[in-house]
């Protein structure tokens, strides 16, 4: 009799464990493809909105897998250097670690090329000068410093009012493409209310002088870093280390 209970104790203890195993197994294997889908998931936004910005005329490689590291985030509202100042123009292709850390900080931008050459670049900006907070913004520009889009990436203007800077409630955001820094001249570059060529909206000034305000930005930034943003061999040169 003991034998017999000893057996159904033993057999009842095996199927629960594999059960167990099982259960274990399979939520393990859903968080996996989960987690994989959200990347996948991640991906297509970003690439998304990197067309969006770009345009898909004017490169033939995939500007996502493009990345680099922005070197002086702080001229873009991007915080301190995530991989440190002497980090910021790593060699080589960024590895795996520190492109998700500059990512995550929002400090990375895309390239886009024709027979390898560079087109034009996506670059994000933050600013603080938003209604009701930061707006963030990827802005494309070309090798000329001419604009080939502008896209809200994260906002929480008002509803109805600010939120008029994102492509999906008007197209005000289209504005921007084909500008340049001397299109309009640069005591220009403001909404009509400050004496500039850019609209407002009714009800809503801050949103919209913010953004103009970032766009101009974005584009001192990237003529400040013109040659090392365009030019390989600026980039080489910079990347080689000094002589002792």
């Amino acid at each position: 009799m003991r034998d017999l209970e000893l057996r159904r104790v033993v057999i009842t203890a095996i199927i629960l464990a594999v059960f167990f195993g099982l259960g274990v197994g399979f939520v393990a294997y859903t968080q996996q493809k989960t987690a994989d889908q959200i990347e996948l998931n991640r991906q297509a936004v970003l690439l998304g909105q990197i067309m969006a910005v770009l345009g898909r005329e004017t490169h033939d490689n995939n500007p996502a897998e493009d990345a680099f590291v922005l070197p002086d985030p702080q001229a873009l509202n991007l915080g301190e250097p995530v991989l440190g100042p002497d980090a910021q123009i790593p060699q080589g292709p960024l590895s795996a670690e520190a492109r998700e850390r500059a990512m995550a900080a929002g400090q990375i931008g895309f390239r886009a090329r024709e027979a390898g050459r560079v087109t034009a670049v996506a670059i994000p900006v933050v600013t603080h000068r938003g209604y009701s907070g930061d707006i963030r913004l990827l802005v494309g520009v070309d090798a000329d410093l001419t604009l080939t889009g502008v896209r809200v990436i994260e906002q929480r203007e008002t509803p109805g009012l600010g939120d008029k800077i994102e492509i999906e409630k008007t197209d005000w955001i289209r504005g921007f493409t084909g500008r340049r820094l001397g299109d309009p001249p640069i005591e220009d570059w403001a909404v009509k209310k400050d004496g500039g060529v850019f609209d407002q909206f009714t009800g809503a000034t801050i949103s919209p002088r913010a953004v103009v305000e970032a766009v101009e930005d974005t584009l001192l930034y990237v003529r400040e870093h013109r040659r090392w943003l365009f030019d390989q061999s600026a980039r080489d040169q910079r990347e080689e280390p000094d002589d002792e």
